[in-house]
């Protein structure tokens, strides 16, 4: 199996609210975004020969499914209506991602980039969700040849999160 990496970087804010320490807060980030893709061969021929995938494809998509959504904007919990509220957030936008619990891009009265998504925004839950853009985009894009194996979000320089982790060996 071969496999590469490729990292984007995002600034965006969040708060979580129902933590019990400064994470309440409303803070930024410089997230990391880092994606491991995997291929059982090499392409075979054309300009992506010898390679899993060319990077600046995963770029694309890294930029398509995660930086042009979240880059300097606020990632909102649905649930968090102190947040909703305060950015005016319209309430069938709110309903909509409740309801499908898909996240979205949505429109507020404020003015501000704002991605709404149906969980408290914390490295874990945007690891997972931004694993399954990925992923889906790229198995889509290479007819299947390419899948995302994970995603890693580092929220700091000495935190990250991994989706999905690593599988425990036995005897670990």
């Amino acid at each position: 199996m071969y496999e590469i990496t490729r990292k984007i970087s995002i600034d965006a804010g969040h708060r979580i609210a129902d933590h019990t320490s400064e994470c309440r807060n409303l803070h930024g980030h410089r997230y990391e975004i880092h994606a491991t893709c995997q291929a059982a061969d090499l392409q075979q021929a054309g300009s992506e020969k010898g390679m899993v995938i060319d990077f600046s494809v995963v770029k694309e998509e890294l930029d398509r499914q995660i930086a042009q959504l979240c880059d300097h904007g606020l990632i909102v919990d649905v649930d968090d209506e102190m947040m909703t509220g305060m950015l005016g957030v319209a309430s069938d936008e709110i309903k909509t991602v409740r309801e499908r619990r898909v996240a979205r891009a949505v429109a507020n009265s404020a003015g501000f980039k704002v991605y709404l998504v149906p969980f408290p925004p914390t490295c874990e839950h945007l690891a997972k969700h931004w694993y399954e853009l990925v992923s889906d985009a790229l198995q889509t894009r290479t007819n299947g040849c390419v899948h995302a194996k994970k995603v890693r979000v580092y929220e700091t320089p000495n935190n990250y999160a991994d989706f999905p982790s690593a599988k425990l060996i036995a005897g670990d």
